[in-house]
């Protein structure tokens, strides 16, 4: 019995050694080439890819073709799950890969049938364009099929990876709108639900047009509305019951932001101008983008590249970056690129347009489910595009929603590539078919500029807040012409910021509407920063920019906090004189080590959420699930009543503003206590703000998070200051680029190039970004190189 006993545990430990080594070579298998030769089918001369010591490929290309099918190549080589995920989110065909448990998402993806839209769009591409993403499609394919061993994450899925196609791009290209567009037009029926349930004075209060903390290129800041008086809203005359419950916790407060910066040659050392930009975006592993510098030789000036700045793996050209000329940066625009269409009907039951009854198709939409089975969907479309499924018992709503609109989804942004100055840059962006993204533009010849990047509306009227009914004369007529768009070319001062808040007013702010603009702190503490900045700017000043942590705003909620403690009724808090005293010292800058900080900001969301919660709570008592989302204006609301504190406003379950405010410090401070932390003093912000930046396959099998995972590490930064941070959101990459100047320009990302954790480059540009260190554009001198051939 024990000779067998011991046979078997033998057996055992020499199975876990044979399947451990066998994983181990398979992984080590599906690393990308570096070096070397490989045959590219269809290429029409060779291709050299140079990598530096952090993998940064250098794409040496006789043709812009054999360009794109060289980059489908190292992307696919690099990152193909990551480009594979983003066509499948894009067309809701998750489940295939990995079950039944992503079921909900693609039967929420399912209404958009972006399949096959993105199959009809191809056909609408003009040939060259077509071309384009049919060789980089050959290029990820081969790119794939020369891995020794699929990439590891179908291992662990145990599936196999499907071919791309030239529609997979597309599809890549539609998943962005749904990261930075409003994909239901949400926040048009949160307005019109808040708009039925409370007062005008109430909504035009926390729904304001300006605030005293706006910094727009065009117009002004303006003072808040009045607060509703105690004879039109007043919580103490409404029922106790509805101030009851949890506070939603307001998404915005956690992290929305992304910043651009611009200054003419007036104000450089060489008199070119520069651009520096940070993308914010959720954090994971491995980054959305892919570094690359993209060459063709040039042979003239038609046809020679030199591209430096971020690609998207799954489609074959530059996001963001530099052509030599000009360089461009990126923020989301928040405009009202999504409509919902209250349907109306007849007594027959037919939809209404217009003009009377309109067609309604139904489409039946399979969904393919690993491990066996299919799941079928009726997608409802209607002339504006496809039925909402119901929010609740109201009426059916249909979605105009700009990538379902034949004509958006295109690669005309690649003429950015041959851009020469501000003016053909301009005309490329307008119209690109982006998600409408707010751009700065800079150039070589000392230029500067803003524009709305990506296709715009034309509109009958102002862009829509609210949902709109189906009988009203058709929303959407045609595309804006170029020269109509919103433009800043040349400003005066030489200077303009770009950080997601109101950027416009008048004319301009009515054709793009406000889609839920940022709160405008961040955008006032950038201009500050641009407009005090000594001449000349040079990249390491931008970057430092990027980097700040001051909170401007949360300093004025220290000042709030202050007079709380001032009260009498702090003196039943036996944590106040430690408090007050502590805040003799304030500096309101988000840095890991001050636990001050963190003890201020997480008093001042727990009472932004407190009082929103008071504040809604009519319209709480008709939709129970309503919460203030997508407003993050209403900011500038709650600090204002806080420091007028009218009783009418205040949650009647407390006697006096200063006894709600130290109430709610009360509950930050035994939250703390309850999960161990005895003293506020003993937690610094950097332990409310940890990097939780993951692989969505870590959680997969146990320890597998160290291997895939980045490190967790304590951050500076916030939600209100230029370096916005959180533990799952921040800059998805830092660029700062002076045209012309590529040598001197800046660039750090998180995580690394590569999508294998085998490989050196898995983490190891990640350290410069943790640091907001200076590192350079231009990707190192080569330590690899591979050679593509026909």
């Amino acid at each position: 019995m024990l000779r067998w006993i011991g046979r078997l545990l033998a057996l055992a430990v020499t199975l876990v050694v044979v399947v451990t080594a066998a994983t181990g070579i398979l992984l080590w298998a599906s690393l990308p080439k570096h070096e070397g030769e490989r045959r590219l089918p269809g290429l029409g001369e060779r291709v050299l890819v140079e990598r530096d010591a952090l993998g940064v490929p250098t794409i040496n290309a006789a043709t812009r073709l054999d360009l794109a099918r060289a980059t489908g190549y190292v992307h696919a080589q690099e990152r193909f799950f990551q480009m594979d995920l983003a066509r499948r989110g894009g067309a809701g065909e998750v489940a295939a890969l990995v079950g039944k448990a992503a079921l909900p998402f693609d039967r929420r993806r399912a209404i958009y049938r972006f399949r096959a839209r993105a199959r009809d769009r191809m056909l609408d591409l003009p040939q060259a364009q077509q071309d384009l993403l049919y060789a980089y499609a050959d290029g990820v394919n081969a790119g794939l099929a020369d891995l020794n061993a699929q990439p590891f994450e179908y291992l662990l899925l145990r599936a196999a990876p499907e071919p791309w196609t030239a529609e997979d791009s597309l599809l890549v290209a539609a998943s962005m709108y749904f990261v930075l567009t409003d994909e239901r037009a949400e926040r048009a029926l949160r307005l019109e639900r808040l708009e039925a349930a409370t007062p005008p004075a109430l909504h035009r209060y926390l729904v304001p047009e300006t605030t005293p903390w706006d910094a727009p290129l065009l117009g002004e800041p303006g003072a808040l509305p009045e607060p509703p008086a105690a004879d039109a809203y007043d919580l103490r005359a409404m029922p106790p019951a509805w101030f009851e419950g949890t506070p939603a916790a307001i998404r915005h407060l956690a992290g929305l932001g992304s910043n651009s910066l611009a200054v003419s040659g007036g104000h450089t050392a060489d008199g070119r101008a520069l651009v520096a930009g940070d993308m914010h975006l959720d954090l994971g592993v491995p980054n959305t983008w892919f570094r690359a510098r993209m060459r063709v030789p040039a042979d003239d000036a038609e046809t020679g590249l030199d591209l430096n700045g971020v690609t998207l793996p799954g489609l074959p050209f530059l996001i963001a970056g530099s052509n030599g000329r000009v360089a461009w940066a990126f923020t989301n625009s928040y405009g009202v690129w999504s409509e919902r269409i209250r349907l109306r009907r007849d007594g027959q039951g037919n939809v209404l347009g217009p003009e009377g009854p309109v067609p309604v198709t139904d489409h039946q939409h399979r969904i393919t489910v690993a491990g066996g089975g299919t799941h079928t969907v009726t997608v409802r479309e209607t002339p504006w595009g496809p039925v909402l499924p119901g929010d609740d018992a109201g009426p059916a709503h249909a979605l105009r929603w700009l990538p379902l609109v034949p004509g958006v989804l295109n690669l005309d942004i690649m003429a950015m590539e041959r851009a020469e100055g501000i003016e053909e840059a301009l005309a490329a962006l307008n119209g690109a078919g982006i998600p409408p993204q707010s751009a700065l533009i800079a150039s070589r010849d000392g230029r500067i500029a803003w524009t709305i990047a990506g296709r715009m509306p034309r509109r009958a009227g102002p862009a829509p807040q609210r949902p709109v009914p189906s009988t009203a004369p058709r929303p959407w007529q045609g595309w804006l012409d170029d020269d109509a768009y919103p433009r800043i070319v040349d400003p005066p001062g030489g200077r303009l910021v770009a950080a997601n808040a109101r950027l416009v007013d008048g004319e301009a702010l009515a054709m793009i509407g406000d889609g839920g603009y940022a709160f405008g702190a961040r955008q006032q503490r950038l201009r500050e920063l641009v407009n005090d900045a000594d001449a000349p700017v040079a990249p390491a000043d931008a970057l430092a920019m990027q980097g700040d942590v001051r909170s401007r705003y949360l300093d004025a909620w220290a000042a709030v906090l202050r007079a709380a403690l001032d009260d009498p009724a702090a003196a039943s808090h036996a944590w106040a004189p430690e408090v007050r005293a502590a805040l003799d010292g304030w500096e309101a800058r988000a840095v890991v080590d001050d636990p001050l900080y963190r003890l201020v900001r997480l008093w001042h969301d727990a009472t932004h959420n407190r009082v929103m919660h008071a504040l809604t709570a009519p319209v709480r008592a008709e939709h129970p699930g309503f919460a203030m989302h997508g407003f993050p204006v209403a900011q500038a609301a709650v600090l204002d009543l806080a420091r007028r504190q009218p009783p009418h406003l205040l949650d009647p379950r407390h006697d006096s503003w200063p006894a709600f405010l130290l109430a709610v410090m009360d509950g930050v401070i035994t939250a703390d206590a309850e999960t161990g932390s005895v003293d506020w003093r003993a937690r610094s912000w950097g332990d409310s703000n940890r990097l939780a930046m993951r692989h969505p396959l870590s959680g997969a099998l146990p320890g597998l998070h160290r291997l895939l995972d980045m490190p967790e590490r304590a951050l500076s930064g916030d939600s209100d200051v230029p370096r916005v941070q959180g533990p799952g959101f921040g800059a998805s990459q830092r660029m700062v680029i002076t045209p012309g100047d590529e040598a001197s320009s800046l660039f750090h990302m998180p995580g690394g190039q590569s999508g294998h954790p085998l490989s050196a480059h898995y983490r190891d540009g990640h350290r410069a970004w943790v640091e907001v260190a200076e590192t350079p554009l231009l990707p190192g001198e080569p330590v690899a190189r591979l050679t593509l051939r026909p």
